[in-house]
């Protein structure tokens, strides 16, 4: 069988496991944080990433190292992290899928995700997740969390591989915007941390109910009902 995209990157929470991260007590703390660095965070908006990616791109304006910024939130965002992973479970079919997707089909698999390197490091040998991916991006592996692109294409360049080669799977607006940003497609599997309709308008390329009807790239693969 041949696929159109012989490289496929996942999102972590929400796509392989369930969407367990404490959105709006994280936002909470990191503004904070943000507060007590000196910054006035009161009108942006109550989203964890974004608001990592606000503080490092105006820490300069009131004489702070960017570097030093993201080392202050960091502990805030493994605290969540290690929050999320006691309770993470890997979501149904997504072992068979994975498998035969590197195995079978010998496609190129990466994870680019906002969690943190240390969650990641500890969940997916407990997961049965090991041995899946040829790259793994984690939030510290980048300045830019998603909706930023630059994770997907710090991936892509890790492996070698062209925009066009690649679908980026995720499950939130989040992940649509991060995908266009990099130039690559997104799929979108439903059930995770955005609702379907702010899903729709975001216009994935596709847009799936479960892991398995990524088979729908493969020729001859079936859909999912």
């Amino acid at each position: 069988m041949k696929t159109q995209f012989p490289v496929l990157l996942f999102d972590f929470e929400g796509t392989l496991v369930d969407f367990q991260w404490k959105l709006k007590d994280a936002a909470r703390d990191v503004k904070n944080e943000l507060r007590l660095l000196g910054f006035d965070p009161s009108a942006w908006e109550d989203n964890y990433a974004t608001l990592r990616n606000q503080a490092t791109q105006f820490a300069a304006q009131i004489g702070l190292d960017k570097r030093a910024v993201i080392k202050r939130l960091d502990p805030i965002y493994d605290q969540y992290d290690q929050d999320a992973a006691t309770r993470w479970a890997v979501l149904p079919k997504v072992k068979m899928v994975l498998a035969r997707l590197k195995h079978e089909l010998q496609i190129q698999i990466g994870l680019t995700s906002n969690i943190g390197r240390r969650a990641l490091d500890e969940a997916t040998p407990r997961l049965g997740l090991t041995g899946f991916f040829d790259v793994i991006i984690t939030r510290n592996d980048v300045e830019a969390l998603k909706p930023s692109g630059e994770g997907v294409r710090s991936a892509l360049k890790k492996l070698g591989a062209k925009n066009s080669d690649a679908l980026f799977v995720g499950d939130s607006v989040t992940d649509v915007l991060a995908a266009k940003d990099a130039g690559v497609q997104a799929a979108i599997i439903q059930g995770g941390e955005s609702a379907s309709v702010a899903l729709v308008a975001a216009e994935p390329s596709y847009l799936w109910n479960a892991i398995d009807e990524i088979e729908t790239l493969y020729d001859g693969g079936k859909q999912t009902n």
